[in-house]
């Protein structure tokens, strides 16, 4: 009786035996979609590869975006069961965001699929004072992306969280003092792989002469700010800010014609004068001007004063040296630790600036020259 089992006993033992054998068959016969890299550029190339393709068959495959097709192509597997190397993506005029890619077969069914994400940048060239913004997506939701930001050594390392659907958005403001030249930006996330990251580069066009402009054009906000003054004293200050303010301007056309000494003398005589706006200021503080009021724009013309001291130490060496910042980005994606606001740090609270003010330096063109104030929200 006992040998009559045996056979049985037999074959159980070598199914147990070829079970992990039969699993890891079973496992790699099963599709894969992948593409070859985590992150894109908007606008670049996705490329992708797939293995366990039944050879020789026609498949589909889908790109989506928030469950919306942008994408779809019929193909036939190589005779290896893989994507035919021609097949790719061209992302062009994409929405930054979480994309999912998906294989479908000869009758409809999903049978792998992948996610990454597409980046953007507001543009590629800046000046001080201007905001790098950075959309993206393709991370796990509510993971922690990074962001650095540097030349020879990181200038700016902070974190955002990606929102639901593994998106996320990074304002990061340019302070004045920031150095002429290229900069690398390097984003990964904690919800990616290793390896998993996309590095590019924008410029940061912060000649003497760009800084000079943006004094000048932060000093013709400021002049706009003056009607908040008492009547009987704002045409003394008024004449004293837009003295200032032409001195500023023959130094930026000095600096022009390459005539540095000129233009040190020009900033010399703006800091003078406004110097003596704040005195006059000061001294009608609380009797002709409001406390807060004078406050406010004795805060905005020390701003300008230590900018036009920065600037004037460039003229021997065109290009200072930025202080690094480090930090957590808030929520919407501005570093807690950057003191610029919308407005610029130090302006005024009270007026805005007009379209007609040097309008030469209000531009703001697709190259990224212009100079326009503040975050740009899309």
């Amino acid at each position: 009786m006992v040998l009559k089992y045996i056979p049985v006993v037999v074959v159980v033992l070598l199914l147990i035996q070829q079970l992990p054998i039969l699993l890891i068959a079973a496992q790699e016969s099963q599709p894969t979609l992948t593409t070859d890299r985590g992150f894109y550029l908007a606008g670049g190339i996705v490329r992708f590869s797939a293995s366990g393709l039944q050879p020789d068959l026609n498949y589909t495959l889908q790109v989506l975006y928030h469950d919306s097709e942008v994408y779809s192509i019929e193909f036939s597997s190589t005779s290896n069961g893989s994507i035919p190397p021609e097949i790719c993506w061209n992302s062009t005029s994409n929405p930054s965001g979480t994309y999912v890619v998906q294989l479908l077969d000869a009758e409809g069914s999903v049978v792998a699929g992948d996610i990454f994400g597409l980046v953007e940048v507001n543009k590629y060239e800046f000046l001080p004072e201007e905001s790098i913004i950075i959309m993206g997506g393709g991370v796990e939701p509510y993971s922690t992306v990074v962001i650095i930001v540097s030349d020879s050594s990181i200038i700016f390392n902070g974190s955002v969280t990606a929102d639901g659907n593994g998106e996320f958005q990074v304002i990061v403001p340019i302070p004045f003092n920031t150095t002429y030249g290229s900069y690398q930006i390097m984003i990964y996330s904690s919800g990616l792989g290793p390896g998993s990251s996309l590095t590019f580069n924008i410029f940061v066009n912060s000649t003497l002469s760009n800084l000079v402009d943006i004094i000048g054009v932060d000093l013709a906000r400021l002049i706009e700010a003056t009607s908040q003054i008492n009547v009987t004293i704002q045409q003394s200050i008024l004449a004293k800010l837009q003295n200032a303010l032409k001195k500023i301007e023959q130094a930026e056309y000095h600096l022009l014609l390459n005539q540095p000494h000129v233009a040190g003398n020009m900033i010399n005589a703006a800091e003078n004068i406004l110097s003596a706006c704040i005195n006059e200021i000061n001294a009608q503080s609380g009797k002709h001007i409001g406390n807060e009021t004078a406050a406010s724009i004795n805060l905005s013309l020390q701003e300008i004063i230590n900018r036009l001291e920065s600037a004037k130490s460039s003229l021997d060496k065109p290009h200072g040296k930025q202080k690094q910042s480090n930090g957590t980005l808030d929520n919407d994606g501005v570093s807690g630790n950057n003191t610029n606001n919308s407005e610029g740090k130090g302006k005024s609270n009270y007026g805005s600036s007009k379209q007609d003010d040097k309008d030469k330096h209000n531009q703001n063109d697709n190259n990224g020259r212009g100079k326009s104030r503040g975050r740009t929200r899309r």
